[in-house]
């Protein structure tokens, strides 16, 4: 999951309903545990079977092992499915894969209700997939962890880990790659530097590779110099992260580009508060003067029953820790095909490859498994195939050419001291060189490092750079960007969109008609409507404030922010059409951010009234960067929109439409 990514597992930063939902309550907004929708069209469902467990209470178990943060990515599925009516009450279901289940309320439920493939984002911060063998680096974080020391085959073993939590995912990681391995393959399909929006990738492309034996575990750290927060922020989880890539030498663009970094979060913790937002763990990544670092947040999981412990009913020592299999195996694949969210693989709702086959009950058709691996067998979750059209726990191996080279952004830089990494990959391990041609004046490329740089002089607009990439046996391969060297304008990379469903046309409802699932966590059911009475700026779908006179309407959206990052636009587009001629009652619309943990907000960012008619849709701006700067970047932000009618019939409808935010 994406701390948006993302599904429930995981937040790869958009932290979706299952994060958000208890801070916008506070703020006033309905949540989506309570909010009930009427009848409506269905979308199509996967059929899943269910199979039989032991349920637990709702108030108790997380929504699943992934979170969204998400704006990126998240996001995140359903929080609840229909309730059930007992004594006339409605009583929220589980969350999504909450336990193993009986088949009853809430029990076993799939994370991703909607079939849709997953698309490619078209790359953030030149980055789509991994390209390179993967690597994971495990960080252990604080004294808490105890002693450390070595067991006979050779893992970090510690005094503080009751569970033998560090040994286990070790293990895991030393095992990918190993003979049976199909669970990697799948994720061999994926690939950058295709168009955004394309569903297959072409053989010539770079893939995912699969991983050899024994490589993917890169290092282990015990940073146990002092004691980790009981309740690590997300910035804080950040800049452990880069602590750890500084620890391990990783100091270039190219070191930590086909890298993920996960934290573990010793016993008694409270890592970005993941027993209160109800989720097991995400991923995410951040901006850093070492290039792009990918990182998860992985709590001490056996600390919650609902994350994995004995899920197969074992009740020992080693089934306490299958969390570590199904949610770290989770994280891992996704951010080896999203690892700088949302720019890699995501589908129409934000939810990635995990988080569309979350939880499926073992025995059912893509459901949990048991990979055997040659460090041992450990249970994983099926992982989405856009070539087989389902959750799949084995593919065949797609391959990379010989040489590949990563995707490079258009991007904007100021004239002065320019700094741009080229990053390949050579696949029979051979030293490659670089060369480019379209270079603005004052820039060079270092044929052994790939980095461009230089001073750069002001450019006459955009102009295509190439850069080559080559090997020793005579394989290359080549890739453009356009730049720009102007004085205005922010430097860098061009920021993709970070909302799910910005032009509403995912609709409003779950496939049921029963809850609200969508990623905009509407007020009531027809709040985000195709209505023939207004029109929507474009598409079929708006949102439509202003329709209740007893209570507000309301949508709202989670945005993920990263750290590195200086400045965020969140705009939209805009129609009021009015009846209200008040000068001293006029109706409004109010865009608020809302901080996810407190669930206050952190100040009103603008206010529109029936005064201020516009006769048609008129784009809006607003820069976000001041509010973000109270929590800080890294953090996930809720930004609500609320309508409050003055009269006691509905006077003003505030009609939004194709909303986007960017960051840079």
């Amino acid at each position: 999951m994406i701390r948006n990514s993302p599904g429930l597992f995981e937040r790869s930063r958009r932290t979706a309903l299952v994060a958000l939902s208890a801070a916008l309550l506070g703020a006033g907004l309905a949540s989506p545990l309570a909010a009930i929708a009427s009848p409506g069209t269905a979308k199509p469902t996967a059929a899943v079977q269910v199979k039989p467990g032991t349920p637990k209470t709702a108030a108790t178990t997380p929504a699943g092992p992934h979170r969204a943060k998400a704006g990126r990515v998240a996001t995140a599925g359903p929080l609840a499915q229909a309730g059930s009516k007992a004594g006339g009450k409605v009583t929220p279901q589980l969350a999504d894969g909450a336990d193993p289940g009986t088949g009853g309320n809430g029990d076993g439920s799939v994370a991703n209700e909607y079939d849709a493939p997953v698309t490619y984002k078209g790359g953030q911060d030149s980055v789509g997939v991994q390209i390179g063998p993967p690597k994971v680096y495990l960080v252990v974080w604080g004294s808490q962890w105890g002693t450390p020391s070595t067991n006979s085959t050779g893992d970090t073993v510690l005094s503080g880990d009751p569970d033998g939590a560090v040994p286990y995912q070790q293990d895991f990681f030393k095992g990918l790659g190993s003979a049976g391995d199909g669970w990697s393959a799948v994720l061999t399909q994926y690939c950058e530097g295709i168009a955004s929006g394309s569903m297959q990738c072409p053989a010539g492309a770079a893939h995912i590779p699969f991983p050899q034996q024994g490589s993917v575990l890169a290092g282990v750290w015990v940073d146990n110099g002092a004691a980790a927060p009981q309740a690590a922020t997300e910035p804080q989880l950040g800049a452990e992260a880069l602590a750890a890539a500084q620890h391990f030498g990783n100091t270039t663009e190219a070191q930590n580009r086909n890298v993920q970094y996960v934290i573990d979060s010793p016993q008694g913790t409270d890592p970005d508060k993941w027993h209160e937002l109800g989720y097991c763990a995400w991923h995410d990544f951040q901006r850093s003067s070492l290039g792009q670092i990918a990182y998860s947040n992985m709590p001490y999981l056996p600390d919650v029953a609902g994350c994995g412990a004995n899920w197969f009913g074992e009740n020992t020592a080693r089934g306490k820790l299958d969390g570590y299999g199904i949610i770290g195996g989770h994280e891992y694949a996704e951010t080896v095909t999203d690892p700088n969210t949302p720019g890699g693989w995501t589908d129409s709702t934000g939810q990635e490859i995990g988080d569309k086959c979350a939880w499926i009950p073992y025995g059912s058709n893509g459901g949990l498994f048991f990979e055997n691996l040659a460090t041992g067998s450990f249970p994983l979750q099926t992982l989405w195939s856009n070539t087989d059209h389902l959750c799949s726990a084995s593919d065949p191996i797609y391959t990379n050419p010989p040489v590949v080279l990563s995707t490079m952004c258009d991007r904007v830089d100021n004239p002065g001291p320019v700094s741009i990494p080229a990053v390949a990959v050579d696949n029979t391990g051979s030293t490659v060189s670089y060369s480019a041609t379209g270079l603005p004046g004052g820039l060079s490329i270092n044929a052994s490092t790939g980095v461009i740089s230089g001073t750069a002089a002001a450019t006459n607009g955009y102009q295509r750079i190439t850069v080559n990439a080559g090997d020793g046996n005579g394989k290359t391969a080549s890739t453009g960007f356009w730049e720009d060297v102007t004085a205005s304008g922010s430097p860098g990379c061009g920021g993709i969109e970070q909302l799910i469903d910005p032009g509403f046309e995912n609709g409003s409802a779950d496939v049921d008609h029963t809850v609200m699932t969508d990623a905009w966590s509407p007020s009531g059911y027809n709040v985000i409507t195709p209505s023939s009475l207004h029109a929507a700026h474009s598409g079929q779908w708006y949102a439509w404030l202003g329709q209740d006179t007893t209570s507000d309407d309301s949508i709202a959206a989670s945005l993920n922010t990263y750290p590195g990052y200086k400045s965020a636009n969140f705009s939209f587009w805009l129609n009021i059409s009015t009846t209200n001629t008040s000068t001293s009652s006029p109706d409004t619309l109010t865009l608020n951010v809302i901080d996810q943990y407190t669930g206050q907000s952190l100040g009103t960012v603008k206010t529109w009234t029936s005064q201020n008619a516009t006769n048609g849709y008129q784009q809006q701006s607003v820069d976000l960067s001041p509010f973000i700067s109270q929590v800080g970047w890294g953090t996930t932000i809720g930004l609500q929109l609320v309508s409050h009618e003055t009269g006691s019939t509905p006077g003003t409808a505030f009609l939004i439409d194709d909303a986007s935010a960017h960051e840079n």
